[in-house]
């Protein structure tokens, strides 16, 4: 089993992470969403650059890296009790990474006294979000560029360490 460690997001990382969201929204999504669905999703890095590069320089954003210090998944905690970006570079995925980086991020959620983590899941990922103790609270259907997504507004509530 490999061990990927995590690392807070440098600038450096913007395009590598630009094409960790595009490849698993194009990959990963192709069994729940239609083409031209998939199309508008993977091409928000690009089709907006600066407000992605925004994005993703909020609050807390990890990265995992492989061996050479290159960015194979990310995600981000922005505000503080809402998990906001999750992507993992498609040949990575089942691996526990998404995993890993969320522990890490709800963590950071506890340790600023936070009670509960939400989450706008995807078709994707609301599965994962299931299994990490999440309850759906809504779902919803977002328009991106006259694009109907159905997404699904889930929280948890957090367990103070002690």
């Amino acid at each position: 089993m490999n061990i990927y460690p995590l690392r807070a997001f440098i600038s450096d990382d913007i395009d590598a992470v630009a094409d960790i969201y595009h490849r698993a929204a194009t990959t990963l999504g192709k069994d729940f969403y239609s083409p031209e669905q998939i199309t508008t999703w993977a091409d928000y890095p690009r089709s907006y650059p600066d407000e992605f590069e925004t994005l993703v320089n909020q609050s807390h954003t990890l990265v995992a890296v492989n061996n050479n210090n290159q960015p194979i998944a990310f995600g981000q905690l922005h505000p503080s009790n809402h998990l906001t970006l999750l992507y993992v570079l498609p040949e990575y995925s089942r691996q526990g990474l998404g995993k890993k980086i969320y522990l890490t991020l709800e963590a950071i959620a506890i340790a600023n006294s936070q009670s509960t983590i939400s989450v706008t899941a995807s078709k994707v990922s609301k599965s994962l979000f299931e299994q990490l103790g999440f309850e759906l609270i809504e779902e919803e259907v977002s328009v991106r560029n006259n694009i109907p997504f159905e997404r699904y507004n889930m929280v948890k509530v957090l367990q103070p360490q002690k």
